[in-house]
Formats: structure tokens, C-alpha cells, sequence
């Protein structure tokens, strides 16, 4: 799918988790179409790029003392799992596993994720005048 389509599914309206969400995204775009010599590498990146934006998104939830942070901290820690879980199968040669995440699950998440709890993070931190 192309990148705009994916904006324009989590697009949040602050500017700065957008752009973290976009850096994120434009990863996981190109590692569906890597051959499986770069999946790996890209895989690596695209976890540390998710690790980025959660740990951002954390921050700012601390900062306006948001009342959903221990759920929306909950939802980042069960997609961290499963990412590290397929970084261990990439890593014993099973790419495939790390493409079923990539194409499958990862999709359907952000776009959940990002359409619930992240729209919610986005309007509390307009609202607190924060405009990340």
C-alpha cells in the first residue's frame, strides 16, 4: 500500500508524532518488498524506529499526566513482545515469520492503534496546549 494511504489511516494531528509515525511507517513499506538478505537489517530498524515512537509517546502521556497511559503502555509493551519474538526467528533464519508480522499483523494494528489510542493522546495534547 502507498505511504499516503497509510498516513492518512494514522495520522493523528500533531505534527511531531506524525512525523515518527511516518518515519516508522516508510520502513515497514520498504521491508515489504525486501528481499530476504535486507529483511533482516530492516526488521532490526524498523524495531528500533517503533521503539522510538512508543518511547516518545510514553514520555509525552507522563508529561499531561494522561489518565490512559497504563493501558496505551500496555498496548506498546504486547507489540514490543511480538516484534522481539519474530527478531528471534529472523535471527534462527525464519524470515517468513517476521514477514507474517510485517504484513499481516503490523497493518491492521497501526491502524487500531493509531485510529483509538493515538487519536486520544493527539486531542488530550492539543487540548493541554503541548502541540507536539
Amino acid at each position: 500500500m502507498p505511504l499516503q494511504f497509510w498516513l492518512s489511516k494514522i495520522s493523528s494531528g500533531a505534527t511531531y508524532m506524525d512525523a515518527l509515525h511516518q518515519d516508522a511507517v516508510k520502513v515497514l513499506l520498504h521491508l515489504s518488498t525486501a528481499v530476504d538478505r535486507e529483511f533482516h537489517e530492516g526488521y532490526n530498524l524498523l524495531l528500533r524506529k517503533v521503539e522510538r515512537v512508543f518511547r516518545a509517546e510514553e514520555q509525552w502521556m507522563e508529561e499531561i499526566s494522561f489518565p490512559e497511559l497504563p493501558h496505551h503502555r500496555e498496548q506498546h509493551a504486547q507489540l514490543l513482545r511480538t516484534l522481539y519474538h519474530g527478531q528471534s526467528h529472523i535471527n534462527k533464519g525464519d524470515t517468513q515469520f517476521g514477514r507474517n508480522i510485517v504484513e499481516k499483523l503490523l497493518p491492521e494494528w497501526l491502524i487500531l492503534h493509531g485510529s483509538t489510542m493515538d487519536s486520544a493522546l493527539s486531542r488530550q495534547l492539543r487540548i493541554t496546549t503541548l502541540a507536539i
